[in-house]
């Protein structure tokens, strides 16, 4: 147990009257469940990003949806942790960005500076098509924190910090593995997506491309809705490997962290008591229609975790940039030597 947890597990147990010298972990563990099912019983009054689902065992799952450059759901994801004092906190990141949870400034200032050196390790690790994507994310992201003041996944910190203050609350990334959604979208990338991508990545690079109004337009539902559809009948690969697909992958997710939960027995001939965990899932807007349609049905996550083969042309712009970069290669040495038999001949 971390320091802030262990502060806030001492503070409970002063409020309950509970001397932690004459009392068992056990009964410490349960009297702070009992105390945080009391107040879970008086909260109400949720914000509207909150849709509440519940499994088959009577758990609960309060879904917050959110717009990842905006405050003001950085501030419904801590209103939702402290009324419900979850058990568990679900976030839509997976283990490669889990470190979005501690981010430093810098690292997303940063992020949109990358040399031929490092592009070409990128290459080398995750394939042409992928390192292109990656690139234009994190492209997006610098400019959005310019543009806006705010860092990318707040809403993720905000989680993380609010879920350490509580007792016996977990946190888990729920994400598919982005270098696996990045290579199923690769796979199915065409001739006229390359296009729109480069297009994409020039409007990007222009100063006034992304502003606080376009933020403000996306938190309206209406206008959020218009957008995904947008997206579905421009790209319809883009819309099924980024949204649908981990849609069915983060439902899965959730379900699996919403268990219900087995209360430690104070002496051997106690019988075993159960009680419905309490689970907050914080996703993106885009998501959350699709996690309501998914969240019923039996869900099969192992497919979307397979690799699909590459593309003909993903093969071919792959033997290409290695062809270009050694390319380059040569004439930058060809170049040195040219310099040095000037000076030296």
């Amino acid at each position: 147990m971390d320091s802030a947890a262990d502060w806030v597990f001492s503070g409970q147990m002063q409020n309950l009257g509970i001397n932690r010298t004459n009392i068992s972990y056990n009964q410490v563990y349960r009297s702070l469940r009992y105390l945080k099912i009391k107040e879970r019983e008086a909260c109400s009054n949720l914000p509207d990003s909150v849709t509440e689902l519940v499994t088959e065992d009577g758990c609960k799952v309060y879904l917050v949806g959110t717009i990842h450059y905006s405050r003001k759901s950085i501030m419904d994801v801590q209103q939702v942790i402290q009324m419900v004092q979850p058990d568990a906190v679900v976030v839509e990141l997976c283990k490669l960005r889990e470190p979005f949870l501690t981010l430093d400034k810098r690292v997303i200032e940063e992020a949109d500076k990358l040399d031929l050196n490092k592009i070409q390790a990128l290459m080398k690790q995750l394939g042409v098509w992928p390192t292109l994507w990656l690139i234009l994310l994190l492209k997006i992201s610098a400019i959005q924190t310019k543009e806006l003041g705010i860092l990318p996944g707040g809403e993720f910190r905000q989680a993380y910090r609010e879920a350490q203050k509580i007792p016996f609350c977990q946190i888990y990334v729920g994400d598919r593995p982005f270098l696996i959604t990045l290579k199923r979208f690769a796979a199915t990338i065409s001739a006229w997506d390359l296009v729109k991508t480069l297009i994409g990545l020039h409007f990007i690079s222009q100063p006034n491309a992304i502003c606080k109004e376009v933020v403000q337009q996306i938190k309206k539902n209406h206008d959020f809705d218009q957008t995904v559809q947008l997206m579905k009948a421009e790209s319809p690969a883009l819309y099924r490997t980024f949204v649908v697909e981990r849609d069915i992958y983060l439902t899965q997710s959730l379900k699996d962290v919403a268990k219900p939960i087995l209360l430690p027995k104070i002496s051997p001939s106690e019988p075993q008591q159960v009680i419905p965990s309490v689970v907050v899932g914080v996703v993106g807007c885009a998501h959350v229609a699709g996690i309501k349609k998914y969240w019923n049905k039996q869900l099969n996550t192992q497919e979307l975790l397979r690799l699909p083969d590459p593309s003909l042309l993903s093969r071919i712009l792959q033997v290409t940039s290695v062809i270009a970069v050694y390319g380059l290669k040569t004439y930058f040495y060809y170049k040195i030597a040219q310099i040095v038999i000037w000076l030296f001949a």
